[in-house]
């Protein structure tokens, strides 16, 4: 597909300011050095592969943004030692990014100890989570570069063509779905109850927040857990590892609000079949930090099977079309979300090696590059979180963006061992 998809365009929006920013971030801390040829090698493969990719914009009204192939690298950003990877990881994110007019990524190293740490960030609109790693395993092996599947190179000609018979099927599928759905809800109570509790959703906002609390700003954590002892604790108790990472972070959201035991919503990204660079979307997982797994998962399993999408049988390539401003109050909202839950998932083996050395640790999480106050206030969510799993381990991230609070990095670790505590876990923090 060289079109952007529904989600595509929704990550592009917030980079524009419209909602909070994102950006994906993979770290890795080597105990030995890297070779700087080889990270420039990745740096060239990750440009020529999956993440070298921009946007345009089409010639024709209703078209769909397109992409492609972008400039070559920026080049690896090399940092003075570091002693604490946590923290440069975290400004690793204070990069221009930029998914139309580059650079959309950035590859960064440092000497970390005896050895290097690195990151890669992108941005959200370029990859998502699995995208991201895909390009990283691939640019830290010998393959030539695949070009990303996003591309379809064509000639100028084609191009203006294209987009007459893109914004024909757009505009198309728009008029005829939303004068389908616009007449269903004169005679479907069904789909009228549908609208108004999205339209009540959508527009359920946070309590704005007096003033700015003394030196807030986001804060972020990382912890490691070994595999066996979390496996272990989440079959024993009814539930899976995904599933007891939900419990985790509602436990976490319940302690930083003071520990009062109330149920939250967790935001799930899942799979779909949706094209483009980020084929998600999210469904409502509600829990409490005492909710049993097997209620947590019977929970999970329902929230599945209902992505949201728009409502009332009206189409999401509305967003397509719309401005800016009315393609985010548009867009599919979970309403007062609390926390964000991504379980990425197995990491491949290959993509701990750089060079020849192997990573002892390596996470992957996304992050808010220039989160402002403002923006935070304005959303319900105050965390998000992360999860995946290489060579034995757990690794999750934390990263807190509550506008109420001030909280620090000692605040949220208490927070994350005492909600693993629960089940008889011990997180090593990085």
């Amino acid at each position: 597909m060289t079109r952007l998809s529904v989600v595509d365009e929704i990550f592009l929006r917030t980079h524009r300011g419209y909602g909070i920013p994102v950006a994906m971030q993979g770290i890795w801390v080597f105990d030995e050095p890297i070779d700087r040829a080889a990270l420039e090698r990745a740096d060239h493969m990750l440009g020529h592969g999956a993440l070298g990719v921009r946007i345009v914009r089409p010639r024709i009204p209703g078209a769909r943004r397109r992409w492609v192939r972008a400039t070559d690298p920026a080049g690896v950003r090399w940092s003075d030692p570091i002693t604490d990877v946590a923290v440069w990881a975290d400004h690793c994110a204070d990069v221009p990014l930029d998914p139309e007019f580059g650079p959309g990524w950035r590859l960064a190293a440092a000497p970390y100890g005896t050895g290097t740490a690195v990151s890669v960030v992108c941005s959200h609109v370029v990859a998502d989570a699995r995208g991201l790693i895909a390009a990283a395993t691939a640019a830290v092996s010998d393959a030539t570069p695949e070009p990303s599947p996003l591309l379809h190179e064509r000639r100028s000609d084609e191009t203006r063509s294209d987009d007459l018979r893109d914004a024909a099927t757009v505009l198309g599928r728009v008029i005829g779905r939303t004068a389908a759905a616009s007449a269903s809800l004169a005679v479907d109570p069904t789909r009228r109850a549908d609208l108004r509790r999205y339209l009540t959703a959508s527009r359920t906002a946070p309590s704005a927040p007096r003033a700015r609390p003394a030196n807030w700003s986001p804060v972020s954590v990382v912890a490691d857990l070994p595999a066996a002892d979390f496996e272990s604790r989440a079959h024993a108790d009814g539930g899976t590892p995904n599933v007891l990472f939900l419990s985790i972070v509602a436990g976490v959201v319940d302690l930083l609000r003071c520990g009062g035991g109330a149920a939250v919503t967790l935001g799930v990204p899942m799979r779909v079949e949706a094209g483009g660079a980020n084929a998600l979307s999210v469904t409502a997982v509600h829990a409490a930090p005492d909710t049993p797994l097997t209620d947590v998962r019977a929970a999970a399993r329902t929230a599945y099977r209902h992505p949201l999408t728009a409502p009332a049988g009206f189409p999401d390539e509305l967003l397509h079309v719309v401005p800016d401003r009315w393609a985010a109050a548009l867009a599919p909202s979970t309403g007062r979300r609390d926390a964000l839950c991504s379980n990425i998932g197995d990491l491949p083996d290959a993509v701990r090696h750089i060079g020849g050395v192997t990573a002892r640790r390596v996470a992957t999480r996304a992050i808010h590059p220039g989160l402002r106050w403002e923006q935070a206030a304005a959303s319900p969510t105050v965390l998000s979180a992360y999860v995946s799993r290489c060579a034995g381990t757990y690794t999750v991230s934390v990263v807190v963006t509550d506008p109420t609070a001030a909280h620090t990095v000692d605040t949220v670790r208490r927070a994350v061992a005492a909600a693993a505590a629960r089940h008889a876990l011990s997180p090593r923090f990085w």
